[in-house]
Order: C-alpha cells, then structure tokens, then sequence
C-alpha cells in the first residue's frame, strides 16, 4: 500500500505538471487534488523536489526496461528520445523553474542511472576502472540531457537524425580519428 500512495501522489504530481509550472505546485495544492493528510504527504515524501526525485527514478526504471527490450544501442537511444519527446511539456515546465539547478541536477542523476543500467546489461565486460566508468557516464549524461533539452522542444525535429548523431558521439565514430 506504501508505494501504491506513492505512485498516487507522484502520478497526480505528473498531471498538476502538464497543467502549471512546478514553481506552482505546493504541497497544500498537491494533497487536495490526491485528497490525502498532510500527514498521508509527510509520510512518503520531504517535500514536492522529492515527489519530482522519486518520479525520475521510478520513470528511468520503467525506461531503462523498455531500452532492454530494443534490439540494439539506437533503439534503445530512440526509445530514450521518445520518452523524453513524449514528456516535452513537463519538462519545458521544469526548465524555467527557480530551482532550476536541482532540477537539473536530478535530470542528470536520472540519465545517469539510465546509462549505467544500459552499460551493465548490455556492455557486460567493459575494461574500465570504476572511477574512469563513473566520470564517462556523467559526461554522457550531462551531454544527452543539454542536447535533448535543446532540441526535444523543437517542432520539426528529426528525432531518427537525432538519435543517430548521439549514438555516433556516444560510439566515437562522429570524430573518428587516430586512437592513442
């Protein structure tokens, strides 16, 4: 029953999202359109940045299931830019809140997660040290978040193109040169 509340609060979170910017949403808005206490709140949550925390980690687990289900690195890319494409409207949302650094933040945390699950099932042996795999993957995920927030809003966006320039930067083969 405890995630179940959860999901309720963060899936109504989901729908203020669509409808108001975050800087709008309070917890008083919040536990009136979920009819719950604030206590009920209290008890699953510290505050709305929280509600946001646990919606990316419960969203990229759904996604990083549906990126296994690809046959390969760019459809599991496409399913990524799809999702992110789909959720345009909450994200643009986040983009222009003030707390827009820990928005931030959290959207990164989330594609790391996201791209660290993909290197474990799907890049099983991987020579590279923890700190090396650890530094890579922020620098992909800080990358794939810059560029997908600057062009998923755009409305004639190639997505297929898209995909497929990130998976050639993410592979090396977009400045493909002389390896030392």
């Amino acid at each position: 029953m405890r995630e179940d509340m959860k999901s309720v609060i963060a899936d109504t979170f989901s729908q203020m999202l669509e409808k108001e910017d975050i800087d709008k949403i309070t917890v008083t808005k919040l536990i009136g359109e979920c009819r719950i206490s604030r206590q009920t709140f209290y008890y699953h949550f510290k505050d709305i940045m929280d509600v946001l925390d646990w919606t990316f980690r419960e969203s990229m687990k759904e996604l990083v299931n549906k990126s296994l289900e690809a046959d390969d690195p760019v459809g599991a890319l496409t399913t990524f830019v799809s999702y992110v494409r789909r959720h345009k409207v909450k994200l643009e949302r986040l983009l222009y809140s003030r707390r827009w650094a820990q928005i931030e933040g959290l959207l990164v945390d989330s594609a790391t997660s996201y791209l660290a699950e993909m290197v474990h099932y799907r890049m099983t042996d991987v020579p590279i040290s923890y700190e090396d795999m650890e530094v890579t993957l922020r620098f992909y995920a800080y990358g794939m978040t810059g560029i997908l927030l600057q062009y998923v809003g755009k409305p004639h966006l190639d997505e297929e193109r898209l995909v497929l320039q990130v998976e050639k930067i993410i592979t090396g083969r977009m400045f493909p040169g002389k390896q030392e």
